[in-house]
């Protein structure tokens, strides 16, 4: 670890009577860059290889990787928007003795420490009373198959064990500090059965687009600290310095990569339905281009192309992660009008 000068008490408390609390917004400390590099040498590999079998399995690989990805993109959009502040560390790789944590994201807030674990799978996952992951295979309304597997709450447990460790005994937080976990489902076809669910557990899931009202409501809770900006930017300025550019195998990778070629496989192959909704949502969206083209003083064409309106009519994405799905919508569309184009979206399927 370089680059972090540990204080001493007298330091501490100098720093202490001078922090304020002037920060309003979310501060990126950290962005990821393990799945992208993962993404660039696989690619790499690609244009080196001849056979078309493999060339086949590197452009699955990619594209696995890439949905992953895509999903911590839609958790980072929504951590950034959230007009909360705090700070973001996106893809942390710790270790501390022989122990080793790769979390997805860790955010530091006025009143408690945030571990995030992103999962963006395509299905129907049950999640029993005893907190068993178990994902359903249907067939019409009839389950015609069942795997279970590894539970990500127990795997955010984990990490946070991890983070703690370190945090505390390196002196940077006390043993009052709250460490909270949450696991968020991005994939808006994701089914989440939790009826039986033990509150406990399910108050610690969320879906992408709930994220921001889930820590919201938990900073209207009581909490034993007040974390203000210097005390922020220290425990986040020894995280940073902490990340290991070493890549840490989670516990669940097998699966993981399963689970989301699957997703893969059901994205691309969508079963949409030909109703009046289509053509409806197509001319609303036709609309929508040529109102926002007119506005920004450009040609319609520029906010998307036909080819891209056909896939968001056919795929009708209604979450960040599924727009960046749609070949010709970037991060920067998304951030320039993304919302607008699930909001037409969701109204025009709303009217059925």
């Amino acid at each position: 670890m370089t680059g972090f000068a540990k204080k001493s008490f007298l330091e501490r408390v100098k720093l202490a009577l001078k922090d304020k609390e002037e920060l309003r917004v979310p501060v990126l400390i950290k962005e990821g860059s393990s799945a992208q590099k993962t993404i660039e040498k696989i690619q790499s590999d690609l244009e080196n290889e001849k056979v078309s079998e493999t060339q086949k399995d590197l452009q699955s690989k990619i594209k696995i990787f890439e949905l992953g990805l895509y999903g911590e993109k839609s958790v980072q959009f929504e951590l950034m928007n959230a007009f909360i502040p705090i700070h973001i560390l996106h893809d942390l790789q710790l270790k501390h003795g022989e122990w080793k944590a790769q979390i997805d994201f860790v955010v530091i807030t006025r009143k408690f420490i945030l571990v995030i674990e992103v999962k963006n799978y395509y299905g129907n996952i049950q999640v029993t009373e005893h907190g068993d992951f178990i994902r359903n295979v249907m067939k019409g309304k009839k389950v015609v198959f069942q795997e279970g597997f590894y539970s990500p709450i127990r795997q955010i447990e984990r990490q946070t064990e991890v983070l703690r460790t370190l945090l505390m005994e390196n002196g940077i937080i006390g043993n009052k500090t709250p460490i909270k976990q949450v696991v968020v489902f991005t994939n808006n076809k994701t089914i989440l059965d939790m009826k039986k669910t033990k509150e406990d557990i399910r108050d610690r899931i969320v879906r992408v687009d709930g994220l921001v009202g889930y820590i919201s409501n938990e900073l209207k809770k009581s909490s034993p600290v007040q974390i203000l900006d210097n005390r922020m930017s220290d425990i986040s300025g020894f995280l940073l310095n902490s990340h290991i550019e070493e890549e840490i195998e989670k516990t669940d990778d097998t699966v993981e990569l399963k689970l989301l070629g699957e997703t893969v496989e059901a994205m691309e192959n969508p079963l949409v339905e030909q109703s009046p909704t289509v053509s409806g949502l197509e001319e609303a969206l036709r609309t929508f281009r040529k109102e926002k083209a007119a506005v920004l003083g450009m040609k319609a064409f520029h906010i998307f192309s036909n080819q891209t309106l056909d896939e968001i009519v056919s795929k009708q994405p209604t979450t960040f992660i599924e727009l960046l799905t749609i070949k010709g919508i970037g991060e920067k569309k998304i951030e320039e009008y993304g919302r607008e184009i699930i909001e037409v979206i969701q109204r025009q399927v709303s009217r059925g």
